[in-house]
């Protein structure tokens, strides 16, 4: 029998009435099972389900009937099933007229990590370095001799003297009893279950990022996850929750085309975004704008003209007919904790529409670093939506949110640094101290200790961390500041560059800072002398007034401002020490694209090489130079490199970081092809006038080289680049 409502903007509760009188509700919305006796002897079951856009109740005395009617889909088996897992996708977008790679997008899975727990607890360890790469090589030697031996394979294995391990029951025998676990989660895995009445869906992307490639970009990586809390990432066999995970499952009813999901879920995990107008610029001059010819606007209007002279029930009609309704019984989409760094840098010019939206919310003389939005999570229950509905509503659920916290924005601008980041730094703190120690002790009675331990290192990281982080983008603020006042655009972007590239220990970011505030002395003084020289040769007299106006200025400004970045860059420093998370840094150097042969696929050697290049003497020899090839003399320390002019010599510098020529010669200056001796590679060079009158001693050099390979591909490049 078909039943309507009596009022259809009322509460949908239908009510009925078992034995003695007694009322039983049902809400309509959902599925739903129950029973209920009429009379003393004869019990009835009813049943709530979704048969299209139609809410069907079934009375019945057959329970089996009943629960069949109810769980339809859910206790089937399985009849179906497809795995995916990919290892891991990349994709470079270049600007192949520009000849530079702008963006790479990659998707990467977790590696393989090897943990171990002790007997009887819960919290497993990772095992790091050189340990995890001796259990990897011996598991990997372990599984191919037990496929290839006829005889039986010991599952015992001795990793070194004091090291024993069996395979079979991933247990470490010595020197301590633990458990072992190895695990790798793919870039994306998705696994897709059918049965006759329902569909499943599971899937994971493991990890997203998204790196600048653009030549000393402000921020190196566009957008990455945060990682997790440090008890959460030891709860996580691969040490990291997916980035992105998805799990949907949907029924599937006969002779309708309407579609009922049990369950949707989204799960996001928190990440940052980071954009210079650097980068906007560049891909702006990618894509760029197309303008419509006179006869296409000509079209489009006449296509405006039809659809207004339409009525408007046609048009509803037409939209009510094309979008069908979902119903959804538990839709659930995750919060958003959004990390949002802007900067200007890396523009010479702010495109139009960027610049009117800036200073519509007053990001006009400044940037924006580490600003955090909340986002809540969007959830329905028991709804019918359509896709249209669904995208309608979770846009303007998120956008609303977005508009709402925009005074974030004033709190994280770096005029005055980010006080908004101290207040969060301390806060989160106080939070890990009162999180981990209840999360270690669910795990087991002797984890108690390691949790409390992990909480108070948190908050001392966090309060340590978030107090200097806070005064160091407070006086870095008034450093941008007081460098844009010299009005010298090259100083800007060698502070900017030397500010962006992060120190790779505290004693290296202490070094940099006190070598900064030397050199803005030096700078501030110099170029009293400088600036007017160098306009006068640019623009004659102009240039000359122009220059000591330049001068005069920073001579103030230059080593105010440097003493300002010491300070500055001393307390980020302190920040890094004390700072527990990783830095997140880029999946691979920027692809090298020669000028003569285009896009070529990627060759990490070259990319190596052009980045060493690009940074040597603050990007000096790019502009002059073409990178031909480079050799390890002792991998990550010293190096030699040919370029198209000159061979060089580089080693790197351990207290302030990059690389600084040794030696170098032109290959003008070699006289003969160099020569293979006993030690490596030995290079003649012509010897050079003392004074201009007398010969120097010098008549070579010996390049340190062992491996008969390097020696042969070193001789093979100087050769041919000589003989051009």
């Amino acid at each position: 029998m078909l039943y309507t409502w009596e009022n259809p903007a009322g509460p949908r509760i239908l009510i009925f009435e078992a034995h003695k009188k007694k009322e039983i509700e049902n809400d309509l919305r959902k599925d739903g099972i129950g029973d209920f006796m009429i009379n003393e002897t004869q019990h009835v079951w009813w049943v709530s389900f979704l048969d299209g856009l139609q809410r069907v109740v079934l009375f019945t005395e057959d329970p089996i009937l009943a629960s069949g009617a109810h769980t339809v889909g859910e206790a089937e088996p399985v009849h179906t099933e497809l795995v995916l897992a990919v290892h891991g996708l990349g994709l470079s977008l270049v600007d192949d007229r520009g000849l530079t790679e702008i963006l790479y997008v990659s998707i990467s899975n977790s590696g393989i990590i090897w943990e171990q727990c002790k007997i009887g607890a819960r919290r497993y360890k990772k095992i790091e370095g050189p340990k995890a790469i001796q259990f990897e090589e011996a598991y990997q030697h372990y599984l191919i001799e037990k496929t290839v031996s006829d005889k039986e394979i010991s599952s015992r294995v001795m990793i070194d003297d004091k090291t024993e391990i069996d395979f079979e029951e991933m247990r470490l025998v010595r020197p301590h009893a633990r458990l072992l676990r190895r695990t790798q989660e793919p870039g994306v895995w998705a696994a897709l279950g059918l049965t006759p009445h329902s569909r499943r869906l599971h899937a994971r992307l493991h990890r997203l990022q998204v790196d600048q490639q653009l030549p000393l970009p402000t921020f190196p990586v566009v957008l990455a996850p945060v990682p997790p809390p440090r008890s959460v990432a030891n709860d996580d066999p691969s040490g990291t929750k997916p980035f992105i995970e998805v799990s949907i499952v949907e029924r599937v009813m006969e002779h309708t085309s309407v579609r009922q999901y049990k369950y949707y879920k989204v799960l996001i995990q928190e990440f940052h975004v980071k954009v210079d107008m650097g980068l906007i610029n560049a891909l702006m001059g990618m894509f760029p704008q197309r303008l419509l010819t006179e006869q296409e606007a000509l079209d489009a209007f006449q296509l405006d003209i039809e659809k207004a002279g339409q009525p408007l029930e046609a048009l509803a009609a037409i939209g009510a007919a094309s979008d069908m309704k979902n119903f959804y019984d538990n839709l659930h989409l995750s919060p958003l904790k959004v990390h949002v760094s802007f900067s200007l840098g890396g523009a010479t010019h702010l495109p139009s529409f960027v610049g009117t939206i800036l200073q519509s919310i007053g990001v006009t003389l400044t940037d924006m670093n580490d600003v955090v939005f909340k986002l809540s999570y969007y959830e329905r229950n028991y709804e019918f939506l359509s896709q249209k509905e669904l995208i309608s509503q979770v846009q303007s659920h998120y956008t609303g949110q977005a508009l709402k916290q925009l005074y974030v924005l004033v709190l994280g601008l770096d005029v005055i640094g980010n006080p908004y980041g101290l207040v969060i730094g301390l806060k989160k703190g106080v939070e890990d101290l009162f999180y981990e120690p209840f999360q270690g002790a669910i795990q087991g009675p002797g984890e108690f200790a390691e949790g409390l331990m992990l909480g108070v290192r948190s908050l001392v990281g966090h309060t340590v961390g978030g107090a200097a982080g806070a005064v160091s983008r407070i006086t870095g603020a008034m450093g941008h500041g007081l460098a844009a006042l010299s009005l010298d655009k090259d100083y800007q972007r060698r502070r900017r560059d030397n500010i962006n590239k992060p120190p790779a220990n505290i004693q290296e970011g202490l070094a940099r800072s006190g070598k900064g505030l030397v050199m803005g002395v030096v700078d501030g003084v110099t170029g009293v002398f400088t600036k007017p020289y160098e306009g006068a040769r640019d623009h004659g007299v102009e240039g000359f007034f122009k220059g000591l106006g330049m001068g005069a200025v920073g001579l103030v400004a230059r080593p105010t401002a440097g003493v300002v970045d010491f300070a500055s860059g001393s307390f980020d420093a302190v920040k890094r020490a004390a700072d527990m998370s990783e830095e997140v840094t880029k999946r691979r150097a920027a692809r090298y694209l020669a000028a003569d042969t285009g896009v070529r696929p990627y060759s990490r050697l070259q990319a190596e090489g052009y980045k060493m290049l690009s940074e040597l003497e603050k990007g000096k020899f790019v502009s002059t130079d073409t990178y031909e090839a480079h050799v390890w003399v002792i991998p990550g320390k010293e190096v030699v490199m040919c370029t198209d002019k000159r061979l060089l010599y580089l080693e790197k510098n351990n207290v302030f970081g990059g690389w600084q020529i040794v030696w170098t010669y032109l290959w003008s200056e070699i006289p003969d092809v160099p020569t293979s001796v006993a030690k490596g590679v030995y290079v003649p060079t012509a010897k050079r006038k003392v004074l201009g009158m007398f010969p120097s001693s010098a008549s070579g050099k010996v390049i340190f080289l062992y491996d008969e390979q390097q020696k042969k591909y070193l001789l093979a490049q100087c050769q041919r680049l000589m003989s051009r």
